[in-house]
């Protein structure tokens, strides 16, 4: 059995979620179930089944920056402990070294301020590093290399971005990426269609299944209808789904009694997937035909999760061949794995679709930051745009799903799941504020990608029911937030 120990200066700092969600990766980055505790000397003891060296990956409160989820560097397994905070900042100051090294043999022009401030996360590591016998003084050197450190990411994403769009729009102005607001399944006041208009150049519209077809011979088409409707008034483009999500949520309750029931169910998704393909053709620029399927499920198996995915791409291929036609997936980090022995790691179950030949034209990854279970551990701007790195290898345009919390109270109004976003004890909560840094943080990130050809963000309201806390970009008193503003701007300078 392997194992690995963390002393952790102030434990009050590892809460009993953070270990929940605390886990190890090995060289293919996919989470291995472990067994997480306190042992008698005060250390954090983390045992696996397997024998092997590996990241160590925990939810971290950082000055300036709140939570994240921070990784150690490649850690051998040993019984005398790692000083936790400094090996997080080893990780961390690793990952800007490499990439600022790889940007800059790329052409990446790294200005003496930010060069500097490298050195300085550097420096202050080295002194941590060096005194190991004070573990206080230590762990207090390492927290304030992290915080450098992360202070250079932002502004070395920033630059990439910055450099990166301005060579785009020389040779292709302006950028041809789509833009888009997922609409929910209620109707957009009309007073808002303006500032909808302004921020985004398409729209997803969700043609949830237990709202379309809530009876087995009922079909209510006056929600997709009147967003329809509204796509074409502001000549936006759309995307269309996910027709098929494998969810309590998406799924209607006739539908979801007898899901277990293989060909039954199958028989459904080609009926239903067939009815709104045929009532929607050439009005769809893109069809998310299916989304989440890779998730664990109690009632279905790898194998089910997996032909629900098939009969949906073939139903939508079927009966309109022309419009391409996308995947997307939840958690694509694959957290659950942690927990969930033997899951299929959604990279995985991308590349059976795809060597399948079936028609995908393109992926779409949720990154719903900040909520948990439904969603997936924040992270830094740079290991986001690793994600969409090392999805591009899959050879696929890619398309963000993003949502971020702008508050941490309970929201009333969203799934159980993700009523209220994972908070930190030590720094402030998610706030608009925050959530309009993100935008402008992560945003001109993906756009920079030339993998990504479309960015969806997954919650424009927060007036009507939705799927998380606070990720809207109108309150729930329908008035616009700071972040919708800065969407705005980037719009007007980017896109067309």
């Amino acid at each position: 059995m392997g194992l690995m120990r963390f002393q952790v200066p102030e434990r009050e700092r590892v809460t009993r979620e953070a270990i929940q969600r605390c886990y190890v990766t090995g060289l293919d980055y996919v989470p291995t179930p472990a067994h997480k505790s306190w042992d008698g000397e005060g250390a954090l003891r983390i045992e696996r089944e397997i024998d092997e060296s590996g990241c160590f990956h925990i939810l971290w409160d950082v000055e300036g920056h709140g939570l994240l989820l921070l990784s150690t560097a490649s850690l051998m397994e040993r019984q005398r402990p790692y000083l936790l905070p400094l090996e997080l900042a080893r990780g961390t100051v690793n990952r800007l070294r490499i990439k600022t090294s790889l940007w800059k043999s790329a052409g990446l022009k790294v200005d003496p301020s930010l060069a500097a401030q490298i050195d300085q996360a550097v420096k202050t590591f080295i002194q941590a590093a060096t005194s190991q016998d004070q573990p206080q003084v230590a762990a207090q050197r390492a927290e304030a290399s992290l915080r450098i450190a992360l202070d250079a990411i932002d502004g070395l994403s920033q630059q990439y971005a910055d450099q990166v769009l301005d060579l785009r729009q020389h040779t292709s102005s302006p950028l041809s990426t789509l833009l888009a607001g997922n609409l929910g399944e209620q109707v957009v006041p009309e007073n808002l269609e303006p500032m909808y208009d302004a921020a985004f150049n398409s729209a997803a519209v969700p043609l949830n299944w237990s709202v379309i077809q809530p009876e087995p011979n009922r079909y209510d088409w006056s929600i997709a209808d009147h967003q329809l409707k509204l796509c074409r008034r502001h000549r936006a483009k759309v995307i269309a789904g996910p027709l098929i999500r494998p969810d309590r949520q998406c799924l209607p309750d006739w539908v979801e009694r007898r899901c277990w029931e293989d060909d039954w169910f199958a028989a459904q998704i080609h009926r239903y997937v067939a009815e709104v393909v045929k009532r929607y053709k050439g009005q769809v620029h893109l069809w998310h035909c299916s989304a989440a399927a890779n998730l664990p499920s109690e009632r279905l198996s790898d194998q089910q999760r997996v032909q629900i995915t098939v009969t949906a791409l073939e139903a939508t291929r079927r009966y309109d061949p022309r419009t391409p036609v996308i995947v997307s997936f939840d958690q694509p980090w694959a957290e659950y794995a942690a927990e969930q022995p033997g899951a299929v790691p959604p990279t995985h179950f991308a590349e059976m679709l795809i060597r399948a030949e079936l028609g995908l034209s393109g992926i779409g990854l949720e990154l719903n930051l900040g909520y948990w279970p439904d969603g997936s551990l924040p992270r830094d701007v740079l290991e986001i745009g690793q994600l969409i790195d090392s999805w591009s290898l899959l050879g696929l345009p890619l398309i963000p799903i993003l949502s971020i919390p702008s508050a941490c109270e309970t929201d009333v109004l969203a799934s159980r799941s993700a009523a209220r976003p994972i908070r930190s004890l030590r720094s402030d909560c998610p706030s608009m504020d925050s959530q309009k840094r993100w935008v402008e943080r992560l945003l001109p990130t993906l756009l920079a990608k030339q993998s990504v050809q479309a960015i969806v963000w997954n919650q424009v309201l927060d007036s009507t029911s939705h799927r998380f806390a606070h990720g809207g970009l109108f309150d729930a008193g329908s008035k616009p937030k700071p972040s919708l503003s800065s969407i705005i701007a980037l719009r007007r300078d980017y896109l067309p």
